[in-house]
C-alpha cells in the first residue's frame, strides 16, 4: 500500500509536467505538421544566374571602384511558420564570400556592403513584398562576427541593442569616412515557376 502511495504522489508532479510540455508543444507540432503537409513550390526554370555590378565609393576622400558578380543559385525547398514551403535561394560573389568589406575599423568591427538577395535578382520576391536595392541601405557593419546593423536595422548582440552605429548616409560619412557614390547591377530577372509534375 506504501509503494502504491508513493508511486502516485510521484507521479503526480510528472503527469503535471507532462501535461506542461504537451501544452507548450502541441501548437508548434501542429504547425509544423501542417507545413509539411503543403505541396511544394514548383522549382524555377532558371536555377542559376549571374549579376555583374559596379560599386563606386570613397573613403577618406580616395574614390574607390569595385566591379564583380553576384552569382544567384536555387537552392532546394525550405520551410518555417512564417513562410510555410518556399523556395530557397543563396548568393555569392565570384570573388568570394557574400559581402564586400569596405572597411576593417578596428579587430571588433568592420563594415561591408551587400549587394542584394538571390529572391530579388532571380524574380522570386512575394507579391506583397517590395524589395529595392539602393546603396545606402545595403552597408553591414559587423561586431565580432555578428552582424549589428543591416539594411537601416540595428541588431542585438550578446542582448543589447548597439545603437551608436550610423542611421543614415550622412552619419557613415561623418563617422567612418565613407560616401557611397554609385551602385550599377544588372537587373533581375523574369523567372518562371512551372507547376510541378
Amino acid at each position: 500500500m506504501k509503494v502504491k502511495k508513493t508511486l502516485l504522489i510521484l507521479s503526480i508532479p510528472l503527469l503535471l509536467a507532462f501535461a506542461i510540455i504537451a501544452f507548450i508543444a502541441l501548437p508548434w507540432l501542429l504547425i509544423f505538421i501542417g507545413i509539411q503537409l503543403e505541396p511544394n513550390p514548383s522549382p524555377p526554370e532558371i536555377a542559376y544566374e549571374k549579376f555583374p555590378f559596379r560599386l563606386e565609393y570613397e573613403i577618406n576622400g580616395q574614390r574607390k571602384v569595385i566591379q564583380d558578380t553576384l552569382i544567384c543559385e536555387y537552392d532546394g525547398i525550405g520551410s518555417n511558420e512564417a513562410r510555410g514551403k518556399y523556395r530557397k535561394w543563396k548568393e555569392s560573389l565570384s570573388s568570394g564570400g557574400r559581402y564586400i568589406p569596405l572597411l576593417k575599423v578596428n579587430g571588433r568591427i568592420e563594415i561591408s556592403y551587400h549587394p542584394g538577395v538571390a529572391e530579388y535578382y532571380m524574380g522570386d520576391l512575394d507579391s506583397t513584398y517590395e524589395y529595392k536595392q539602393t546603396a545606402a541601405d545595403s552597408i553591414f557593419i559587423e561586431q565580432e562576427g555578428f552582424i549589428i546593423k543591416k539594411d537601416g536595422r540595428v541588431f542585438e548582440n550578446d542582448g543589447r541593442t548597439i545603437n551608436t552605429q550610423f542611421s543614415n548616409s550622412n552619419e557613415l560619412l561623418a563617422k567612418y569616412h565613407i560616401k557611397l557614390i554609385s551602385w550599377d547591377s544588372t537587373p533581375p530577372i523574369k523567372d518562371n515557376f512551372p507547376d510541378a509534375k
